[in-house]
């Protein structure tokens, strides 16, 4: 049996594998005759190549239009090892042991029925969705790293238990929304959905229709940089914060001076005055949740607020 296989984690084949042999080469491709074929738009007639020899595996780009892209990254050549993803078209083929195939060994071995299965799947994907899969397989940062390098377009519907939407452009992000909170700005939306690990997503086709009250400034790449440096202050924050459902009062008497707070302090001290709740004023803060929850410790820290 082969030591590694493909696992399609996204696309039109989503679920669907392919057994990597220990010796040889593969063709990917568009074209009928290669020995792996997705037919695509994006996907060249002969895309790329996979070179296996003695246990280890390369993949080389053979000059495809939309190019061949290892780990978010373009390659000409790249070797591979397990849970590396590769993104062809709208597919995104990750690395497996052969073992953890779920097809069995003699299925595996049919390349008649591998293409069947391949086949089969292809025909129940939704026509209108360009890309599909599973967060808990392409990681939400990874996934929007992807479409920035690839300079995709679209509307990423996330589902599951959280509900949200992401609008990418020619891979920049443009806006995005949980829900029905149509009122959050793009920032503190972004910072909360790059933690959603579990949950479905779907690319469908960009509506250049769309006009947003809101829109981000800057590159996809500094974006995401940005969330995950907050994301990570965030957690380390939130143990020292008194808890979600509590409920927050001004110190009376106030010993520190309100004109030593600047104007994102005193609009986080009159969100407490308006709501109370620690998650109130989080939820209600215009500016993300990091910038809340420093504003909030420095509020009950330096004695302005207390817990009621």
């Amino acid at each position: 049996m082969p030591s590694y296989a493909f696992k399609f984690i996204s696309g039109k084949y989503l679920g669907g594998e392919f057994p990597i042999p220990d010796e040889g080469e593969l063709l990917i491709g568009r074209a009928s005759d290669l020995d792996l074929v997705l037919v695509e738009d994006m996907v060249s007639r002969k895309h790329a190549k996979l070179i296996s020899n003695g246990g280890s595996i390369s993949i080389m780009d053979l000059g495809s239009t939309n190019g061949t892209f290892v780990n978010g990254e373009k390659i000409r050549r790249s070797d591979l090892k397990k849970d590396d993803r590769i993104l062809i078209g709208t597919s995104i083929l990750k690395v497996i042991n052969a073992t953890d195939m779920t097809l069995d060994s003699q299925a595996a071995s049919d390349k008649h029925s591998i293409k069947e299965m391949l086949e089969e799947l292809a025909s129940r994907a939704p026509q209108t969705t360009t890309m599909s899969g599973d967060l808990e397989e392409v990681p939400l940062p990874d996934l929007l790293q992807l479409f920035a390098t690839n300079k995709k377009s679209g509307i990423l519907t996330i589902s599951g238990a959280h509900r949200g939407k992401i609008y990418i452009k020619q891979g920049q992000l443009q806006s995005a929304v949980i829900g029905g909170e149509v009122g959050m700005a793009p920032m503190k939306t972004i910072c909360r959905m790059i933690n959603w690990g579990k949950g479905s997503f779907r690319l469908d086709a960009y509506d250049e229709n769309l006009v947003f009250n809101d829109t981000f400034n800057e590159a996809t790449e500094s974006i995401l940089i940005e969330a995950m440096r907050q994301t990570d202050e965030v957690r380390r924050l939130m143990p020292e914060l008194p808890p979600l459902d509590a409920n927050l009062q001004l110190c009376i008497p106030m010993t520190p001076k309100l004109s030593e707070l600047d104007a994102s302090e005193l609009e986080t001290l009159q969100l407490v005055i308006n709501f109370g709740r620690v998650k109130s004023v989080i939820d209600k803060t215009p500016e993300t949740d990091h910038k809340a929850i420093h504003n909030l410790h420095k509020l009950l820290r330096e004695g302005y607020v207390e817990v009621d």
